[in-house]
């Protein structure tokens, strides 16, 4: 009996000890009082440590698990290409893209077109899905004569789409636990101003989670398709010659009849003008040649 008691009790002790270290690591599950304050706004449910939503109702993720996530989920990627292209003729180039941007389920966003001397220009801007986008820059690389610039970003939202997914699923479960307690203080004829007040939380929490499904249904759209700048340009026409037309005298005796009219009218438009000023101009003159005159012949008599 003694030979197998001891291993029985180590055992047992053993048993017990782990158990205690077990129920001293779980969480102590405290009771919690909602209180409900009239119209207070709700912290941030960033899914952050610390955040009063989070640890309220268990719906955030702590930073190391949204790092882990962004490791995991496919990157998520905004890719924009701006280009200027030479080509043999603009018009077929704008027909060849706005066919190939159809062919894979594209659209065409902006397109315009414009003359300068005498040359066509266009400008298009359009998406294809971002699978799409290698094949489409060989296809205009293929296109074109010459590629005068080609400039290819892109811009990681991976992060911002994970934290907007944290966000969401923290005031989901916020909304949900609101509701529930509304529909718990209505079981219990609760106050009108308590019912206003959960009320006026839920519409606000509603609201924020709207404005987070705009924005993550934003970046899906901008990372499933890839926006495409085009500037189209056409290849350099040759100059013609220009020949001077063959002298005639008959056109040049008209242009120096003509010039000779003009001056005749200059001429006569002048005379009109002394004609006009004449009292104004001539009186004075004749006035000051008159005293002029005058004292000449008083001076010739006192010499004489």
């Amino acid at each position: 009996m003694r030979r197998w008691r001891q291993p029985v009790l180590f055992l047992l002790l053993v048993a017990a000890l782990v158990a205690g270290l077990a129920a001293g690591c779980a969480p102590k599950r405290a009771e919690q009082t909602i209180q409900v304050a009239p119209a207070q706004p709700l912290p941030a449910a960033d899914g952050r440590a610390g955040s009063v939503t989070s640890s309220a109702y268990g719906g955030g993720e702590s930073p190391s698990i949204a790092a882990d996530a962004v490791s995991v989920t496919e990157r998520m990627i905004i890719q924009t290409v701006d280009m200027v292209i030479v080509v043999e003729n603009t018009d077929a180039a704008l027909d060849f893209i706005r066919k190939w941007v159809a062919d894979e389920k594209g659209f065409i966003a902006e397109s315009r077109r414009w003359l300068s001397n005498e040359q066509p220009y266009a400008q298009v801007t359009f998406r294809v899905p971002a699978g799409a986008l290698d094949r489409t820059l060989d296809a205009l690389h293929q296109m074109a004569l010459r590629i005068e610039s080609e400039n290819r970003r892109g811009e990681d939202v991976t992060e911002e789409y994970v934290d907007l997914d944290a966000r969401l699923r923290n005031l989901e479960a916020t909304e949900k636990e609101l509701l529930a307690l509304m529909t718990e203080v209505r079981e219990n004829r609760g106050k009108a101003e308590d019912i206003l007040a959960i009320y006026r939380e839920v519409t606000n929490v509603r609201a924020q989670i709207e404005s987070l499904k705009g924005r993550q249904q934003y970046l899906e759209r901008m990372t499933a398709m890839a926006t495409v700048n085009v500037e189209i340009r056409p290849k350099e026409a040759p100059r013609t010659v220009v020949t001077k037309a063959k002298w005639n005298p008959l056109v040049t005796l008209t242009k120096a009849l003509r010039g000779f009219v003009e001056v005749l009218q200059v001429l006569a438009d002048i005379a009109i003008y002394l004609l006009i000023f004449s009292p104004i101009v001539i009186v004075p003159a004749v006035v000051l040649w008159l005293i002029i005159r005058w004292a000449k012949r008083r001076q010739a008599r006192k010499k004489g």
